[in-house]
């Protein structure tokens, strides 16, 4: 048995040596030969940018997380001096102060740390609490559309009912009328809600896109939620509307806490109202 390893031992002596002479002699062609060290070293920086190349993207792959929260936090800001400007008249502009003032929301933004979408009773766990000015009751939102009502708060982070929750809903309209009603989500498909209690006589088309009513403290009005895909008549009076939501929950990691500035200015109101209405 040992002899018949012999054959391959020198076989494999044969290519390591035929390799070690190869390199040998690019060496000393390169060394010698002007056209080949300029050949040699074209292969040289090719092979070297491509792996260049591919160190970059791996880096820019790792750091994505990082890059896309602080694009958050810019948009938050940049929302929020939007928000400035939304409530400029002209007896504030020479106003700095009163402007401030006058500012009815601003934003934090927020990583989501852990996230539910398989159940009748999802919630969200945010990266961010009391000590970012977050409180109950505050509305969240993402790019996309609406993501929930932040329910319980500690130091660092935040509880949030999801808007995949049977008991949740939403105050929305339809862009195209400025009809609107409760946006509820059914417990059946995460990438799908109701919209209800839209009269028969409005008129409207799959593809129309629904957004925030602003009839709420939660959610600031015109916040794109998704677009109307089909609808019956119900109780022979009213739409009930199936409508896709842009917002993929399977897949969200960046959100926005709404804070309602004049949030308890009109609860008050809505509250002596009650009282009023009750008696």
């Amino acid at each position: 048995m040992a002899l018949n390893k012999i054959p391959l031992i020198k076989r494999l002596t044969s290519i390591a040596l035929f390799v070690a002479l190869e390199v040998i002699s690019l060496v000393l062609v390169a060394n010698t030969s002007i056209f080949q060290q300029t050949r040699f070293m074209s292969a040289y920086m090719y092979v070297y940018k491509g792996v260049s190349g591919i160190k970059s993207k791996i880096y820019y792959y790792f750091n994505l997380s990082e890059v896309n929260l602080k694009l958050m936090e810019e948009n938050s800001r940049l929302l929020s001096i939007v928000e400035r400007y939304k409530s400029l008249d002209d007896s504030l502009l020479f106003d700095r102060d009163s402007l401030t003032e006058r500012v009815k929301y601003e934003y934090v933004s927020a990583q989501v740390v852990s996230n539910s979408t398989n159940k009748k009773h999802n919630f969200i766990i945010i990266d961010k609490g009391y000590d970012a000015g977050i409180k109950k009751d505050m509305g969240v939102v993402s790019p996309a559309g609406v993501v929930g009502v932040v329910h319980s708060v500690a130091r660092n982070y935040s509880l949030v009912i999801s808007f995949l929750n049977i008991n949740q809903s939403v105050s929305a309209k339809i862009n195209t009328s400025g009809a609107f009603g409760p946006l509820i989500w059914d417990g059946q498909r995460s990438q799908y809600a109701i919209l209800t209690e839209v009269p028969q006589h409005i008129k409207f088309m799959p593809g129309d896109t629904v957004s925030t009513s602003g009839f709420s403290t939660i959610y600031p009005p015109d916040i794109p939620i998704g677009t109307i895909r089909k609808s019956k008549i119900i109780k022979g009076t009213q739409h009930e509307i199936q409508v896709k939501l842009f917002q993929d929950f399977s897949t969200l990691r960046y959100v926005r806490v709404v804070i309602n500035k004049d949030k308890q200015e009109l609860e008050n109101l809505i509250n002596v109202a009650n009282e009023t209405i009750d008696d």
